[in-house]
């Protein structure tokens, strides 16, 4: 007896093929392309509208017009984070100019915090954590008295970096002038951050400690695997939850880790270009808070008068005799461009959070 069409369609004897729809995977970073490109058309009509006479907003309209983002920096870079949507936006929107630096990877795991109308503060962290326990209903529950301690965040400090760039920008087309100013930027902050945040430098009143400062470092040696235990059982020792471990490593030890057959190792590793080679720095991530204020501000000047050099200092000094601190260059008489980058962060960790070694030869 033949099917009848109900039975049919039940079975699905003679229905098509379900379809397939495209599986869509939401690219979470591309918010962070479009503002940090956003900034960097902001960056360059600021930068050609000094450099050609025009405005600003001008060379926005005719070269990048509907960049609503850019238009908004342009107008006022500080009004345009007043509302602190997300905690620490001022840490995230500085990083997305760097996203390939260390200081950016790393900032992507500890928490972070806008300072705005802040000058300093303490970050408190309970000092004796006791577990809870389990108890038989209508027993009494255990009563502990926890202790804080606080480590001390801030002031934030300002990173800036002066850049003297070829006068051939002026005639560029608005393309490679925007690529230009924008990987200048990305080396600026970068690298400036990054020198500062893994040093064992003390705290300046230009800028914050290093995380490695008055942390005793641990001399290395050739075995990475004992290097490494030696790192972690340091901060576990001091009471620190080590599930957020990150590695900072120099460049020669973060290609050694890319060699090594260690299927189960899930701690993350960042490079570090501008360590000293041998140099491993063991980080519990959550105990790590960085802080900031505002966007980076971005002006250009294509006369005046600079000592190049890093560090700077003034370019005269009264004295007997006088000094004046070679070498100095007029950016008018030489046909350059002085690019000024302004940002404010800072950060801190908790103590015994961080663990260092040197002289790592694996």
């Amino acid at each position: 007896m033949p099917s009848s069409p109900a039975w049919q369609e039940v079975t699905g004897m003679n229905a098509p093929a379900p379809r397939v729809g495209i599986p869509l995977r939401p690219d979470h970073r591309a918010v962070e392309r479009e503002w940090r490109r956003s900034f960097n058309h902001y960056a360059t009509a600021e930068v050609l509208g000094e450099l050609r006479k025009t405005a600003p907003d001008a060379i926005l309209r005719e070269t990048w017009s509907g960049d609503r983002t850019a238009e908004l920096i342009l107008r006022s870079p500080v009004e345009v984070m007043k509302q602190d949507p997300l905690p620490g936006e001022s840490i995230v929107k500085l990083m997305q100019l760097a996203p390939e630096s260390p200081v950016a990877k790393f900032s992507a795991l500890v928490t972070k915090v806008n300072t705005r109308g802040t000058s300093q503060f303490s970050m408190v962290s309970p000092a004796n954590v006791t577990a809870a326990k389990f108890i038989r209903e209508g027993m009494q529950i255990p009563v502990v008295q926890l202790s804080f301690e606080g480590f001390p965040v801030g002031p934030v400090k300002k990173l800036a970096l002066i850049s003297a760039l070829s006068g051939e920008l002026e005639t560029a087309t608005n393309g490679i002038a925007n690529a230009v100013i924008g990987r200048t930027l990305e080396i600026a902050i970068g690298d400036g951050a990054a020198e500062i945040m893994f040093s064992a430098d003390a705290q300046t009143d230009e800028a914050p400690a290093g995380l490695l400062f008055g942390v005793a470092p641990v001399t290395g040696s050739a075995d990475a695997a004992k290097d490494l235990k030696a790192l972690r059982s340091a901060i576990a020792s001091g009471g620190i939850d080590t599930s957020s471990l990150v590695y900072i490593m120099a460049s020669d030890q973060a290609g050694s880790m890319e060699t090594m057959p260690w299927p189960n190792f899930r701690s993350p590793v960042i490079e570090a270009k501008t360590l000293d080679a041998g140099t491993v720095i063991a980080i519990a991530a959550d105990a790590v808070l960085m802080a900031g204020e505002g966007i980076p501000r971005i002006d250009t000047r294509k006369q005046t008068t600079l000592q190049m050099a890093n560090p700077a200092s003034p370019i005269s000094a009264p004295g007997s005799p006088n000094v004046i601190n070679a070498p100095v260059v007029s950016t008018s008489q030489a046909d350059q461009i002085a690019l000024r980058c302004v940002a404010r962060l800072t950060w801190a960790a908790a103590p015994g959070s961080v663990a260092w070694i040197q002289g790592a030869t694996w």
